[in-house]
């Protein structure tokens, strides 16, 4: 009688499944992190890019405001004149300078500031300017403080574009960062059909065909009295199956031959 001295069934399919169920469980970790880190930099990168936005809008509404309340205050008294939020801008902007990230925000950033600078510095201008009549004062804003606005707010506006094309840029790669992310699904969905496809080979291999052996020769000895000659080399419990199967066939047909010499 063969002894069973290779792996048992059991354990072969235990080992299997456990193979199967650890490279599914890595391949889901894998997948479950890549789609983490994603998440994590598409809620960085949009906040960076709306806050950006949303800053030279508001420092565009600032200047803007700002502008208007000079020439609502030609006719009128320059103390009446409200200019504190253009005096705020700069200190504003600084606070959202680092909202902007890309280089080309950057020098748009820098082109803000030093328009800003320019601006000022003709603002600064005003009080004198409001000592003089009205007409002084128009032809001051108009022909010499409204160019420098409009370069300014001009600034400002391609501020706003910069960030506006640095979002539709981050929004493309954040497409192609979503396909990496799912990558690692992918290839666990295709690992786990090649493996269910070579779990599938391994129980024919091992059990179903060893076992449709001992049937069909089994089979063939009841109907046709032909000999039972399986053999299994694989050491498990199926050849030790095997092995009995044999020894019991071996001895029926002694049996049966003494039977007939009587």
């Amino acid at each position: 009688m063969a002894k069973n001295k290779g792996i048992g069934i059991k354990r072969r399919v235990l080992l299997g499944c456990v193979v199967l169920g650890l490279i599914l469980f890595f391949s889901s970790i894998i997948s479950l992190y890549e789609m983490r880190s994603t998440n994590k930099f598409v809620s960085d990168v949009i906040a960076d890019n709306v806050r950006g936005i949303d800053a030279a809008k508001e420092l565009l509404n600032i200047a803007e405001e700002n502008n208007l309340s000079l020439m609502a205050g030609i006719d009128k008294d320059f103390s009446t004149v409200d200019s504190v939020r253009v005096e705020d801008f700069g200190t504003r902007f600084n606070e959202l300078r680092s909202s902007f990230m890309t280089a080309s925000e950057r020098r748009a950033a820098d082109s803000v500031m030093y328009s800003y600078a320019a601006y000022m510095q003709v603002v600064g201008e005003a009080e004198k300017v409001w000592e003089f009549d009205e007409f002084i004062r128009r032809e001051w804003f108009f022909d010499r403080l409204q160019p420098v606005y409009l370069k300014f707010r001009g600034y400002l506006s391609q501020l706003t574009n910069e960030s506006e094309k640095t979002l539709i840029r981050n929004s493309q790669n954040l497409q192609e960062n979503y396909h990496r992310s799912a990558m690692p699904s992918f290839i666990s969905m295709i690992l786990t059909l090649v493996l269910v496809v070579l779990f599938n080979y391994y129980l024919n291999y091992y059990v179903i065909n060893p076992l449709l052996k001992v049937n069909r020769d089994i089979k063939a000895y009841r109907q046709f009295g032909r000999k039972y000659d399986v053999k299994l080399d694989s050491g498990d419990e199926i050849a030790e199956l095997n092995s009995n199967i044999k020894d019991l066939v071996d001895l029926n047909q002694s049996y049966k031959k003494q039977l007939q010499k009587q």
